[in-house]
């Protein structure tokens, strides 16, 4: 079983390079956040540089990490479904649900470990400079030594492992659930939008979400509710992310008026091309959604942070600024992973498609437009679905944060949530064009083989 594995990790390294590049990163960033804060810990420079060390670095830990999760398992969702003929065939020839569900987690199992044992390495040999900086910035008190940290390691190590079995165990869950025939027959064609499972997991989400929030609310003070707004974001960019499949349809659908009204053709194309396949679109749009929603998250509650803490001096701001940057840095380049990963995934899956339009008199520069309109497509649902979220966000801040601060959107950094939307749709645009003119460059009659 095992050598069954291993051949098949290296059959689609191409499918999980993924999953190892933001395994990886996560590991590398949670061992050094870790180590960090052991560092500290052992310096023991009092009590409260401990806990903002722990406040700051945590936070970073928490978003990072959660950004990882659903990446991760956004990436490993579309390899099952990529892998929805095999199972099937797997299935007709004697394969248990068991014993397939065994393989493919084992998979995820040695690319997740793989991906923490370098991350891990890397975070352990970036500690030095990084504890520099952060002294030289006074993020940090002086004191803290890099000295290699066990527990940082194994913190590193051992949380690929916790983001990758239940998102393999999520993802395959789907394809097993169809019959051995059904898998066959139609593998390329979405029979429910949103799986029952999905519902109910977004369902207990949003459900945590409103307690928290009512816990939040009989709390008083600024910081209370910039923390109760924080957290309840977060777990509502999980609910946006598991009801996507559900949401993407009228969203997608929307965001096709440009297509279909610039475009007789390769926009009219893209629009039943996209409404056709929402699960597709979600999975694309959903790297999208969280380096957006993730990204506005963060600045704007800097933003509102600092409006209702005005006597920080400037020494405070600017290392309040550090932070904000320690806490983008990472989230963006894995956020950045992610997009591009799943929208490679996504267009070379669609290979035999492109090819039989091109037998059928398509030329490549009109495929290339019908792809830069479903990157329109997909670009403005992540966008929209994160702008939807980011609003309920600001409007329970708003209404929390109003004995404090009366003007929120006075305060909020809007050159800032721009350039995090063109960054984010940039990427999206690159991540659906780049694998698409790739792939127009095989040969079509070899494609369909």
């Amino acid at each position: 079983m095992l050598s069954l594995v291993f051949t098949s990790v290296r059959t689609r390294l191409g499918q999980y390079v993924g999953v190892l590049l933001v395994s990886a990163m996560s590991a590398g960033l949670l061992t050094l956040l870790a180590s960090v804060l052991d560092s500290v810990h052992r310096a023991d420079p009092g009590h409260r540089a401990e806990r903002s060390a722990q406040s700051l670095l945590g936070l970073v830990g928490g978003t990072s990490g959660f950004a990882a999760l659903l990446l991760v398992a956004n990436t490993l969702t579309l390899v099952a479904q990529q892998r929805r003929t095999e199972i099937g065939a797997l299935r007709v020839i004697g394969a248990t649900a068991a014993q397939i569900r065994t393989q493919i987690v084992s998979e995820a199992v040695v690319v997740a470990a793989l991906g923490g044992v370098a991350g891990a390495v890397g975070g352990t040999a970036a500690l030095g400079p990084v504890l520099d900086w952060l002294i030289d910035h006074h993020v940090l008190p002086t004191g803290p030594q890099p000295d290699f940290s066990p527990i940082g390691f194994a913190v590193g190590l051992l949380s690929t492992l916790v983001i990758a079995v239940p998102a393999a165990l999520a993802a395959v869950r789907g394809p097993l659930r169809t019959s051995a025939v059904a898998a066959l027959r139609d593998a390329t064609v979405e029979r429910r939008a949103l799986p029952i499972g999905r519902a109910i997991a977004a369902a207990v989400t949003l459900l945590l979400a409103w307690t928290i929030w009512d816990r939040y609310a009989r709390k008083s003070g600024a910081h209370q509710a910039l923390n109760g707004a924080l957290v309840l974001c977060m777990i509502l960019l999980i609910a946006a992310w598991l009801l996507l499949p559900l949401l993407v349809r009228p969203v997608a659908a929307l965001s096709a008026l440009p297509g279909r009204v610039l475009s007789r053709s390769t926009g009219r194309l893209a629009a039943a091309n996209s409404e056709a396949a929402g699960q597709r679109v979600a999975a694309m749009a959903g790297p999208v959604m969280l380096a957006a929603g993730l990204s506005a998250m963060l600045l704007c509650h800097n933003a509102v942070s600092q409006a209702t803490s005005p006597a920080h001096n400037a020494l405070q701001q600017e290392n309040n600024a550090v932070g904000m940057r320690i806490l983008m840095t990472p989230l963006i380049v894995c956020a950045a992973l992610g997009i591009l990963n799943t929208l490679l995934l996504a267009t070379r899956q669609r290979r035999g498609e492109f090819a039989a339009l091109r037998l059928a008199g398509c030329t490549r520069a009109q495929l290339l437009r019908m792809l830069g309109w479903e990157s329109v497509v997909v670009v403005l649902s992540g966008l929209l679905t994160a702008g939807l979220v980011i609003a309920v966000f600001l409007s329970g801040l708003s209404t929390r944060i109003k004995p404090y601060l009366t003007e929120v959107p006075a305060v909020l950094p809007w050159a800032e949530l721009a350039q995090v939307a063109a960054v984010c749709a940039g990427l999206g645009a690159l991540g659906v064009l780049v694998p698409g003119v790739l792939v127009l460059r095989v040969n079509a009659v070899h494609a369909v083989e």
